[in-house]
């Protein structure tokens, strides 16, 4: 199986909950610039981050992010709160961006439950 490539969404595409699905071994801006996609400079109620909104060739949303402070190679995924299928997506999203499951530095093993 090919994997899928990777396009740009818009912050308005992410109007439901989310979860920490995993943590990446990259750097969100090297990643961006592999894969043509730009970075949002952001904060939230806690700190400032870097975002990027992406979308598989199927449509399927997830988004990148990196939180100040936290160490520069590492990169945490997000997808919708309690979707079903959501190891086969982890897998089509590495797969996407150039990453084995077994290269994750963290994988939420309780995503399914996470509201």
């Amino acid at each position: 199986m090919m994997p899928s490539s990777i396009s740009q969404l818009d912050a308005e595409s992410f109007d439901f909950n989310v979860a920490h699905v995993a943590t990446i071994p990259s750097n969100l801006s090297i990643l961006a610039k592999r894969f043509n996609f730009n970075v949002e400079h952001e904060l939230d109620d806690l700190q400032e981050y870097d975002v990027a909104y992406l979308k598989l060739d199927d449509g399927f949303r997830f988004y990148l992010c990196k939180y100040k402070g936290l160490p520069e190679n590492t990169v945490d995924l997000f997808f919708c709160s309690q979707l079903d299928d959501w190891e086969h997506r982890l897998e089509q999203v590495s797969a996407a961006l150039g990453i084995t499951s077994s290269e994750l530095l963290w994988k939420n093993t309780g995503y399914i439950k996470t509201p």
